[in-house]
């Protein structure tokens, strides 16, 4: 009893002086002795926008426009005031406000009025710098962010000016940075695998980091190498983790080529493992199966990524990495985690 009861306070101990650690260091990345010491050598253009897979709504940019954000199943209206002063209702509404995957709605309207607004509202969130707000700079949030601002730049910066061009890249400039070392403290996981495909899509997409994008490559093959399993599920054994990973990895397999640049090794087969597991976890209803966390998948995403397929095999009966059979016969399936 004694030793459990001191192996408890240990890992109390060890717990706190971790999330202590955690907040030293995000004080210090949020410090203004931090933006002073990375404020030279900002890139001077943008040489390619990755695309953005998720599919996106073009009646929720009304809603946007409106100033009501709808996330995680709850709502917001601004009022005539910035969303980014507004009390979020959970810190899971706050991480998708920060990590700005609502753009592609204003994109997908093809306005004007929608490209002043996104640049109004990116525009807002550099002024507050995020209310150095410790969600909004957590790592999977910042790389979320990234992906989501490399992507959206045509809708960004269409028509800006000078002076907000330079803000923009400032900003993004630091967000590279304070990733590049914050990546390892975050979560492991997806958050971590984010992480690495955003500094990936920021060396490929900004001007003069040829050096950068061989470190950060090398970051991303030993994550992929961790968590992409030899079957090509993922190691958490959620089927939608595989779908989310995708929808971040096709892009960034798009970008190497747009920037003429061979993708490694690593990258190209854990694309291969991954596609054909999405067939295989694919239900004959169009549905996917639901383990280990696994919720409602959006059909039209899914729908998407398969489109990138150029295999198109029959699915796997097995998966003994991920620990997962499959029987199929007429037109009933059966999966089961064994």
């Amino acid at each position: 009893m004694a030793i459990g009861s001191a192996s408890g306070q240990g890992r109390q101990m060890r717990f706190a002086l971790s999330a202590f650690s955690r907040q030293v260091a995000f004080r210090y990345h949020a410090s203004f002795f931090y933006r002073w010491r990375y404020a030279s050598g900002i890139p001077e253009r943008l040489l390619i926008a990755p695309i953005d897979l998720r599919t996106a709504d073009p009646t929720t940019a009304l809603d946007i426009y409106a100033g009501r954000f709808f996330f995680s199943g709850e709502g917001v209206d601004a009022d005539g005031y910035s969303i980014f002063d507004v009390d979020p209702p959970s810190d899971a509404w706050m991480r998708e406000l920060h990590g700005f995957g609502w753009l592609r709605h204003l994109r997908a309207t093809d306005m004007a009025l929608s490209r002043s607004n996104a640049r109004s509202l990116v525009d807002e969130w550099i002024a507050q710098a995020g209310r150095a707000d410790p969600i909004a700079w957590e790592p999977g949030v910042v790389a979320r962010r990234i992906i989501s601002w490399l992507a959206q730049t045509p809708l960004i910066l269409e028509g800006c000016d000078l002076a907000f061009y330079r803000r923009f890249m400032r900003s993004l400039t630091r967000q590279v940075r304070y990733l590049r070392r914050t990546a390892y403290d975050g979560p492991q996981g997806l958050p971590r695998l984010r992480a690495m495909i955003a500094l990936a899509s920021a060396a490929l997409s900004m001007s003069e980091q040829d050096r950068f994008l061989k470190q950060a490559t090398k970051w991303l093959d030993q994550e992929l190498v961790r968590q992409v399993l030899p079957d090509g599920g993922h190691a958490s054994r959620n089927p939608t983790a595989i779908l989310e990973v995708l929808l971040d990895l096709l892009p960034l397999r798009q970008a190497f080529t747009a920037r003429g640049q061979q993708p490694s090794r690593i990258l190209l087969s854990a694309i291969d493992r991954m596609m054909p597991m999405l067939r295989y976890f694919r239900q004959g209803d169009g549905g996917f199966a639901r383990f280990n966390g696994a919720g409602d998948t959006p059909a039209d995403q899914l729908a998407t990524v398969l489109a990138y397929d150029d295999v198109r095999g029959a699915p796997l009966t097995s998966a003994p990495h991920s620990g997962y059979q499959r029987i199929e016969a007429g037109t009933t399936i059966l999966i089961a985690d064994a």
